[in-house]
């Protein structure tokens, strides 16, 4: 009987994180494969930065959203700079991010948010919500894309929405 609860307790503890567990949602766009991880619960976020643009031109890809990622993070770091308090942001929550035992997540390009639109039903943003892309616009604004119309908006780095992460399965 003691066991029992010992495990009920245990059970309890873990039960929240459980309930906050991401999806990993599969994905197949064009003939390429994806894993699309559900970071809808995180709430909306920043793009990350404030008015520095990547160097280089780095995060401009419209197509490779891992190789913007890395430039995101590699420039804008712990989201320190311009008195942005090291708010969290989506392309480090991204490369942070280790689910399903991997660990290669990243933040997708503008045209990966088009094979993520494609399956929108499987995921619960807002009709009118908004997703990021890693795909930057210019040193202040990034690249969305509007749920509701699949519609793609250039909007300042600082707003806040939601974001989902992805990987290419080989």
């Amino acid at each position: 009987m003691k066991q029992l609860i010992c495990l009920l307790m245990v059970l309890l503890m873990l039960l929240p994180v459980i309930l906050q567990a991401q999806k990993i949602i599969p994905i197949e766009y064009n003939g390429k494969k994806y894993e699309v991880l559900d970071m809808l619960s995180k709430g909306k976020v920043m793009w990350g930065g404030n008015s520095e643009e990547i160097p280089g031109g780095a995060a401009k890809s419209e197509s490779n959203g891992a190789a913007n990622t890395t430039a995101i993070v590699t420039a804008v770091g712990d989201n320190t700079g311009a008195a942005l308090g090291g708010k969290p942001y989506a392309a480090k929550l991204c490369s942070e991010a280790v689910a399903g035992g991997k660990d290669d997540w990243y933040l997708p390009s503008k045209d990966e948010t088009d094979a993520i639109f494609a399956f929108k039903e499987k995921f619960k943003v807002e009709e009118r919500g908004t997703i990021w892309s890693s795909t930057e616009a210019s040193g202040t604004q990034a690249v969305s894309k509007y749920w509701y119309t699949g519609d793609f908006y250039n909007v300042q780095k600082t707003d806040s929405y939601h974001f989902v992460c992805i990987r290419n399965v080989e």
